[in-house]
């Protein structure tokens, strides 16, 4: 008996060191981003009116318009329609314990309502865990995706981060952590992007007397990680000259999935993937199973998994998978594709991928 006790006791103490760590840290994540912005920054705009459709609370459809119907099956929230030429779309993307909440707004001014799924964080971050969802509408009534973690918080009509532009149109507020309190500090960035005919993009410069992208924090002066900074961008079109990928008769740069990658190829390279490497570049298949962490191209550069992965299929629809995983992009083995990447993702601090891997069937 006195033996069981003495078990029973350790086994208690062990629970509260294994809890301890986790716990004090989620605090402490929680207390610095409280310090850090005690007062977040503002557009000071009004706030984009957003109309609540639905919520994440039951399986089943949850949702059904003209526009698209939503059906929730176990963590999985499908969105499926048609576009306006008649071909079938679908979107999958995940939720947490809390649930969702499901809004539709015509961000863009385009006359095409859009959809808007907000996610609350679980995490260590707190309100900056919140998941923002969004699907875009072209004039064609194609979807066109964009996703976010960071700090987006309910407004009595809408999200607070999602203002209204001079022009109508929606500007959205992007504020993030990285880092942790006991290794290398937290750091809080802010970029703001806006939304013009079902594309997104980013605004650089000084809006509402804030200079962006604004970053404060441990690594505030640090020139490396600003630099990080200044790569992440999660737009749907380029700001250069070069055509938008998910515009219409657009060209995608990366052509041709197929061959097997000679292993001297894999050894030459390990730089990631960017619109200035050359065409004609081609995915080894064997680098796309199940355990994969990321694809290997013909010149050895390797493309890691993407925040989203759009399949165009030769039949003209359309499948957006949110937050894929290395099984997902098994699906680019069924047929020929032509890859582009849209985007830069570093939102995880120093480790960049692709914010949508934008792959089109091709005819064979």
């Amino acid at each position: 008996m006195q033996t069981f006790r003495v078990g029973v006791l350790s086994a208690f103490v062990l629970s509260i060191a294994f809890c301890l760590q986790p716990c004090l840290a989620q605090t402490s994540i929680q207390q610095t981003a409280s310090n850090l912005q005690s007062v977040p920054p503002s557009l000071n705009g009004t706030i984009f009116p957003l109309l609540k459709i639905a919520e994440c609370d039951r399986q089943g459809l949850i949702y059904q318009s003209s526009d698209f119907s939503v059906s929730i099956h176990g963590a999985t929230l499908e969105i499926q329609d048609h576009d306006l030429t008649g071909n079938a779309w679908e979107a999958q993307t995940t939720f947490n314990g809390p649930g969702c909440e499901i809004f539709q707004a015509d961000l863009d001014v385009n006359g095409k309502p859009d959809l808007i799924i907000r996610t609350p964080g679980i995490g260590s971050r707190g309100l900056y865990d919140t998941h923002l969802t969004i699907l875009l509408f072209d004039d064609a009534g194609k979807p066109i995706p964009w996703s976010a973690t960071g700090n987006f918080s309910l407004a009595s009509n809408g999200i607070k981060e999602i203002t209204r532009s001079s022009s109508g149109r929606a500007i959205i507020l992007h504020s993030y952590l990285v880092g942790h309190p006991a290794w290398d500090g937290v750091s809080s960035i802010s970029k703001i992007y806006q939304f013009v005919d079902a594309k997104v993009s980013s605004i650089e410069g000084t809006h509402s007397g804030i200079e962006f992208p604004r970053i404060s924090g441990a690594r505030e002066t640090d020139s490396a990680f600003r630099k990080t900074v200044s790569l992440m961008s999660l737009s749907t079109t380029n700001s250069s000259e070069k055509p938008s990928l998910l515009a219409q008769n657009s060209n995608p740069r990366f052509v041709r999935f197929g061959a097997d990658t000679p292993v001297m190829a894999k050894a030459q390279s390990n730089a990631p993937l960017t619109a200035e490497q050359g065409t004609n570049l081609t995915i080894d298949t064997e680098s796309l199973n199940a355990g994969a962490e990321h694809i290997i191209l013909s010149d050895g550069s390797k493309l890691e998994i993407p925040t989203i992965l759009v399949i165009d299929s030769v039949n003209g629809n359309r499948e957006i998978i949110f937050s894929p995983d290395s099984g997902d992009l098994t699906l680019l083995g069924r047929g020929s594709y032509s890859i582009q990447q849209v985007g830069t993702d570093c939102q995880d601090g120093d480790e960049c991928h692709p914010f949508i891997l934008h792959s089109v069937e091709q005819k064979l």
